[in-house]
């Protein structure tokens, strides 16, 4: 009798137990599923593609999973249990975009940037769309811009012996007064983070160059072509 009774009060404390743990997990899986709704929902007060973008890739993986899991996670959590399925897309997402983040190299991820990045011969370009950096028609960098230009000085102090110039070039949105003045002041906010970032003041440059060298007939759209900032690094012959 006495064996019997122990043996219900181990199974009432064990199950006990496991109920408190499970009931932990759900609470912490519920403020992860509740934390990623407030970052869609940040998403969707900014702009959302750009900030999109401007994502690592275990925040886009942790995004995306969110959605995935919602439409797939019914499948996982039969067997889970506490553990809803938005969640597990979140989880899953962010885990392989965590893999992706530590298995790609900095060219790839500056272009999952936004970044465009052109080799010819002793010079390298780096092409950055100005809506990328940028606030609308205003040398005001994002928030975000600060981590892309830190990448592109990564990138650039991989070399040595270079020089590097930055160039903002614009539309036809103003007069060649205004374009020209916009551009100055965004190429100078670009070489001031790169600086700040450890690229050397003895090979850095900047330029605005206005509205002189359109690419695209879409003349004053911000979200052209024309609205780019160019990094150029060049080979020092010494």
């Amino acid at each position: 009798m006495r064996i019997f009774l122990l043996l219900t009060c181990f199974l009432f404390l064990s199950a006990c137990a496991s109920s408190n743990v499970s009931r932990e997990a759900a609470s912490n899986v519920d403020m992860g599923v509740q934390n990623a709704k407030n970052l869609g929902d940040q998403l969707m007060a900014h702009n959302l593609a750009d900030s999109y973008q401007n994502s690592s890739q275990a925040t886009k993986g942790a995004i995306l999973g969110g959605v995935a899991g919602a439409a797939t996670g019914a499948a996982f959590t039969g067997s889970i249990g506490v553990i809803p399925g938005t969640a597990i897309g979140i989880i899953a997402g962010a885990s392989y975009g965590s893999y992706i983040d530590a298995n790609t190299t900095l060219r790839d991820r500056l272009i999952n940037r936004g970044a465009n990045i052109i080799v010819l011969g002793d010079q390298i370009l780096i092409v950055i769309p100005s809506a990328r950096l940028f606030d609308p028609m205003t040398a005001t960098l994002k928030p975000h811009a600060y981590s892309t230009l830190g990448m592109v000085s990564q990138y650039i102090n991989q070399y040595t012996k270079m020089m590097v110039k930055v160039t903002a070039y614009t539309g036809c949105g103003s007069s060649d007064e205004v374009n020209m003045a916009l551009s100055k002041q965004e190429a100078d906010n670009v070489a001031k983070v790169l600086l700040a970032s450890g690229v050397d003041a003895r090979i850095l440059y900047s330029e605005g160059a206005g509205s002189s060298r359109l690419v695209t007939a879409d003349r004053n759209n911000w979200d052209s072509d024309n609205y780019r900032i160019e990094i150029t690094l060049e080979k020092l012959y010494v």
